[in-house]
């Protein structure tokens, strides 16, 4: 490891076997030795941090801190401070003689609400009785993959001293095989060993988060657990790390009955396994990990979440009769023009038969062939009564400058054509019964909000529904939704004498718990209601959204782009984004998602004005940074890091 390569031996191993070293050097450089910029504010308003230690027989165990937020804060870019005053950890935990042996830690602070999380490794000092300082060695941030969302409503400092003693053994129980089966996620302590001049050994620690759909942890016997590993940022550094050590602690946590499960043990990775129901979402790759030692123990601090949603990414196993049932022929039983940039196609099942269920916010993922004959899948929401089992309906708009499934769909596509649908997927699920929705739809946005409205009306559930365009002759299934919500609809004509503009301040000015907001349409709109919703004190955890990922617009205008670590100009066309520019000029920049949402390519903007268009920076780190898979500049320059 060395300071142009993040990496030690193991994770380089790992990265070469599934030749994905390319990507990991590239993606290695959000790895620094102090906080990122714009994340000191993030520490500071968290609850829970998860640490993974060694203890003195070299085995790992991994921990979890819940504390009132502010009980871990920044002190500086380099030094995070720990306060137990305002936080609860069992006295019992083996993290306090751990420190003993070495001072080492990893640290993984995370937001479930939001889908944040931030890696950090340091060491960990004790000041005085309930205080420690980390210094920090590195620190980086994390894509959001497979963290289910959670919201914390309450997290208070536990009055009740009266706390049962932890339960220990070295084989699972009845009980614990059924609070590991039904989890849905854990976090994983690993290490890697270095030998220095001296030839002294020094343990580095690390932590890090694993999710899934519930099961997704398989129970082999009383002893041994085996865990699919799924696509990531092709870093490695846990699968690194049992290749360079093989030891690892792991952390499961029971949020309902406020308990952590603890374990020590051994991992081994497993290689290419047959996989015919798709656990590992196409890597083949499994670790199993023989249970050493187990500690049960009450969480010492109240604290209560809530779930909301799974996250999108979770790989769903499906059986061989799952697959074909999730490929679907469907016959265009009806094609309707609803404004003249927006066509409705209302498909039903070949053979007549009743269609699979699906949630509001649902998709179709379709596959056609393009006028050149390439095929291509596109993904279009489901605007469709979730309740009507024999058809579906989906709303196209026509996008001249896409990339071509509109166009192909508007011109081509006709009745009593017949088209495959690949899969159902919900990267944008509604919460059952919040005490109010607020729908918010822009655009085409209207669609994934209509399934959600015929939803809430069904339920008789209080909601109100808002949606704004920029002509009348832009309002598509327009009479439908009036049928539907009455005086509960607001709509919104910016560009027309008479109309009117959406005030999300107004809207959002008066944050209520057991009230959730949905929102889908242009990226612009999507960062304005989660910027207002964040000023005004919303929970991240009340504001979904869902975007169409990056459009390019017509008022788009090239720049020019100065980079001072690599001594290059570069002009970005209008019809490109910054880290096409980039890529194509053969310059290597971290990323994942390419849709403003992973935060892996954020840059720091040394000159210049970014238009910021991501949904993931907070306002802070947009005072210095940018994404650059999306946002773009208000000027005529900008001057990056890079």
């Amino acid at each position: 490891m060395t300071n142009n390569n993040p990496y030690h031996e193991g994770e380089l191993a790992v990265q070469a076997r599934v030749k994905q070293t390319k990507i990991a050097q590239m993606n290695g450089r959000v790895i620094t030795n102090c906080i990122p910029a714009g994340a000191i504010h993030f520490i500071e308003q968290q609850a829970m941090v998860v640490l993974g230690s060694l203890d003195s027989h070299g085995q790992l165990w991994c921990s979890a801190i819940f504390g009132e937020p502010g009980f871990l804060r920044a002190k500086d870019e380099r030094t995070l401070e720990l306060n137990l005053t305002m936080a609860g950890i069992s006295k019992d935990d083996p993290l306090w003689t751990n420190l003993n042996a070495n001072t080492n830690v990893g640290l993984i602070v995370i937001e479930l609400g939001s889908r944040r999380r931030l890696r950090i490794n340091g060491r960990l000092r004790k000041v005085s009785t309930d205080n420690y300082i980390l210094d920090i060695t590195q620190a980086y941030p994390n894509c959001p993959q497979y963290i289910q969302r959670r919201h914390i409503s309450k997290a208070n400092k536990r009055v009740d001293k009266n706390i049962s003693p932890p339960t220990q053994g070295t084989e699972l129980n009845s009980t614990l095989r059924s609070f590991i089966e039904n989890s849905d996620t854990f976090f994983v302590a690993s290490a890697h060993a270095e030998i220095n001049s001296e030839l002294s050994t020094n343990y580095s620690v690390d932590a890090s988060h694993r999710g899934g759909q519930p099961g997704f942890v398989q129970i082999i016997n009383n002893t041994l657990l085996r865990i699919p590993d799924y696509s990531g940022n092709s870093m490695f550094n846990t699968l690194g790390n049992f290749q360079s050590y093989p030891y690892a602690g792991l952390v499961f946590i029971d949020f309902k009955n406020k308990k952590l499960l603890q374990l020590t043990g051994t991992p081994e990775i497993i290689w290419q396994l047959d996989d015919p129901d798709e656990e590992t979402g196409g890597t083949q790759r499994y670790w199993q990990f023989e249970i050493k030692a187990w500690q049960q123990s009450q969480i010492p601090f109240d604290i209560d979440w809530e779930l909301l949603d799974y996250s999108p990414f979770n790989p769903k196993p499906v059986s061989s009769l799952d697959k074909t049932k999730n490929k679907l022929s469907l016959k265009v039983e009806k094609v309707t023009e609803e404004t003249s940039r927006v066509k409705s196609f209302r498909l039903s099942d070949v053979n007549g038969n009743t269609l699979p269920e699906f949630q509001p916010g649902a998709h179709l993922k379709l596959k056609i062939k393009l006028e050149d004959k390439t095929e291509y899948a596109r993904h279009y929401s489901l605007l469709s009564n979730p309740d009507e089992k024999m058809h579906y309906e989906i709303g196209v708009q026509l996008e001249p400058q896409g990339e071509g499934g509109s166009l192909y769909l508007h011109n081509h596509i006709h009745e009593g054509d017949i088209l495959q649908v690949e899969a159902i997927n919900n990267d944008f699920t509604m919460k059952e019964q919040a005490g109010h929705t607020i729908l918010i739809a822009g655009g085409i946005g209207i669609t994934p909000i209509l399934s959600m409205l015929y939803k809430l009306a069904a339920q008789k559930q209080s909601y109100e529904i808002h949606y704004t365009v920029r002509n009348n002759s832009d309002l598509a299934f327009i009479d439908r939704i009036r049928d539907i919500a009455g005086k509960k609809l607001h709509c919104y004509v910016s560009s027309e004498s008479n109309g009117s503009r959406l005030n999300l301040n107004q809207l959002l000015n008066s944050p209520n718990a057991t009230t959730h907001v949905y929102v889908c349409g242009p990226r612009r709109m999507i960062s304005s209601v989660r910027d207002i919703s964040n000023n005004i004190g919303w929970q991240p955890s009340q504001i979904h959204y869902e975007s169409f990922g990056n459009q390019i617009s017509k008022e788009d205008r090239p720049f020019r782009i100065h980079l001072t670590k690599s001594n290059k100009s570069l002009n970005v066309p209008a019809n490109r984004t910054i880290l096409d520019t980039l890529l194509d000029a053969g310059l290597d920049v971290p990323h994942k998602c390419k849709r403003g949402e992973c935060s892996m390519c954020t840059t720091t903007v040394l000159e210049g004005d970014p238009e910021h268009r991501d949904l993931c920076l907070n306002k802070e780190e947009r005072t210095t940074s940018m994404c650059v898979c999306v946002s773009r500049a208000q000027g005529k320059e900008l001057k990056l890091e890079l």
